[in-house]
């Protein structure tokens, strides 16, 4: 053993205590300062130094059970809650509600409480239990009113059962936040905000209902809203569902006026779904070339994108009818292996597929047709060549197979490698932020405005305030400039628009905790998306996809082997 061991660990014992004992003084030592002043401090470093923010909580906690203030060391809980993991934050959500239940006309208590723990219980999966919760925040916030409060608690039930409720009870709830948001949307952007939220929500719920034309007036309305705001973010978002419910009234020419306006503001799997509707309107129409040009166009931005859609299933069975109508079989044989492929994506990823897309071709009927069309075109061929023909077709299918498996397999390998490690992870994720001037563009911003957001950035990105829902605007509001500047900033600096920047960092932070934390790799994929501020799965499975380059859960079995190895 070294000599210098013993003394080394003793040094370090004594640092350890030295350290804590001069923590326990600082916390003691700020009992002194008023609430209000030990808020403000709080707040003046939660971007900048949790751990300080941290420090004067306990602080506040300390001053108030001194003074036995219930009101106080629920709000001291919440803090702590904030600031913590959501093993933590569910325990002194429990803290709260114990302290707070009996406490009459309080706007916030206990409400926040049983929020908080909604969405704690959510997060781990425990829908049941957290609906309960939201509800009990609810009766409270009925009573004593915090309308903030009360939509966020709104709108988390309406997510909650829509994952797993009946579609007529969540209709019903999204009507009802509608009517709530629509008396004080005027009041301020925030409620404003909701209220075109809950407009686009409750439109998409009643197509799950097939209520298009109640959806269709409601897409108007939150058009009317973003005209009066003269704000075109949501706009085009709107005019896509509008379009959708125009081609299922059968307004087919309406339909495609709405994506032909919407389509130049369109990307990836939005744009391929414009697409669809357009081919689908125009094959109504009778107009079948138009049509099967668009359906092309659909499966074009698949092959590229591969960002799967349930739909893209029936544009593959309409290409193939087209084919066949030309008695083209070599395109019947193509789009088939399309369609049988593409089947295996959407079985795997959307599981109420069954009950959501028709299918002309079950995939053994399209395979059985699939398989007749080859037998076809062999017969036409002479014996010698068809048997030749079929043995290669058949070996090089094979090794199309294996071979683009173990590449991808490598190529997978490869990505994951790259991930686990620091320097090369920060490549992979594409999270380069070297700012050379030579790289730079010319964003149109004054220098000092520049420098000042940057550096904010850099803080809102320690604080991790990004696993929170956060819109361009929000963020700006935030910064204390405005959505233009920002927007330019991250474009010209980062090279990435305002959703890209936020996702990767999103992404860099769900990998980092992966390895760092066993009972975070132990969460569904889903809550690994919510706890990383993604809406739902699918779109935390993509961006995960697109910036790293593989799927989520390749990425966690991977880690698992070599954590267990």
């Amino acid at each position: 053993m070294n000599p210098k061991s013993p003394f080394v660990l003793f040094l370090f014992c004594c640092l350890s205590l030295n350290m804590l004992l001069n923590a326990q003084t600082q916390i003691d030592s700020l009992a002194k300062y008023s609430y209000e002043e030990l808020k403000e401090s709080i707040d003046e470093n939660e971007y900048t130094d949790i751990e300080r923010s941290k420090l004067y909580t306990l602080g506040y906690l300390l001053k108030a059970k001194k003074e036995k203030n219930k009101i106080q060391i629920a709000e001291a809980y919440y803090l702590l809650a904030v600031f913590n993991s959501d093993s933590v934050a569910l325990k002194y959500s429990d803290s709260i509600i114990s302290i707070t239940k009996n406490i009459k006309g309080h706007e916030k208590f206990p409400a926040i409480g049983y929020y908080f723990k909604g969405y704690c219980l959510y997060v781990f999966g425990k829908n049941q239990e957290s609906l309960n919760n939201y509800f009990l925040a609810l009766k409270y916030l009925e009573v004593n009113r915090n309308i903030r409060l009360e939509i966020d608690t709104r709108m988390s039930i309406i997510a909650l059962m829509s994952n797993w409720k009946d579609t007529k009870e969540v209709v019903k709830n999204n009507e009802e936040l509608v009517l709530f948001l629509e008396r004080i949307k005027d009041k301020n952007v925030h409620y404003r905000n909701r209220y075109l939220t809950a407009i686009y929500n409750l439109s998409l719920s009643y197509f799950g209902i097939n209520e298009y034309r109640k959806g269709l007036l409601n897409v108007k309305k939150g058009i009317e809203e973003i005209s009066k705001a003269k704000d075109t973010i949501e706009y085009y978002d709107f005019v896509c569902v509008a379009g959708t419910a125009q081609y299922y009234l059968k307004n087919y020419k309406a339909a495609i006026d709405s994506s032909l306006i919407a389509l130049p503001h369109l990307k990836g799997t939005k744009l391929a779904m414009r697409y669809y509707y357009l081919a689908k309107s125009y094959n109504k129409l009778n107009q079948l070339e138009k049509a099967q040009f668009h359906f092309l166009k659909t499966d074009s931005i698949y092959q590229a994108t591969k960002d799967v859609f349930p739909e893209m299933r029936d544009a593959y069975e309409h290409i193939i009818e087209y084919y066949k109508s030309k008695n083209d079989v070599q395109n019947q044989i193509k789009y088939y292996d399309r369609l049988i492929a593409v089947d295996k994506v959407i079985d795997s990823t959307y599981t109420y597929v069954t009950e959501t897309v028709n299918k002309k071709f079950d995939t053994p009927q399209a395979i059985a047709e699939r398989n007749r069309l080859v037998e076809e075109a062999k017969a036409k061929e002479s014996s010698w060549k068809y048997s030749f023909a079929a043995i290669s077709v058949i070996l090089l299918v094979i090794l199309g197979v294996l071979v683009a498996a173990f590449r991808r397999q490598k190529y997978y390998k490869k990505r994951f490698e790259n991930i686990m490690s620091i320097e090369q992870s920060r490549n992979a994720l594409n999270q380069t932020k070297e700012k050379e001037t030579s790289k730079k563009k010319d964003i149109d911003v004054p220098e000092e405005i520049v420098e000042s957001i940057l550096q904010q950035l850099e803080t809102f990105e320690v604080s991790q305030k990004f696993t929170k829902q956060i819109s361009l605007t929000e963020l700006a509001k935030k910064l204390g400039t405005n959505p233009k500047y920002l927007s330019k900033v991250i474009n010209g600096h980062y090279q990435k628009n305002f959703s890209t920047y936020i996702n990767e960092l999103r992404i860099e932070y769900v990998i980092s905790k992966l390895k760092e934390d066993s009972k975070f790799r132990n969460y569904t994929i889903k809550a690994i998306g919510k706890e990383a501020g993604f809406g739902n799965t699918e779109s935390f499975s993509k961006a995960f996809q697109k910036t790293t380059g593989i799927n989520v859960s390749y990425f966690i079995n991977q880690l698992q082997k070599r954590l267990e190895s």
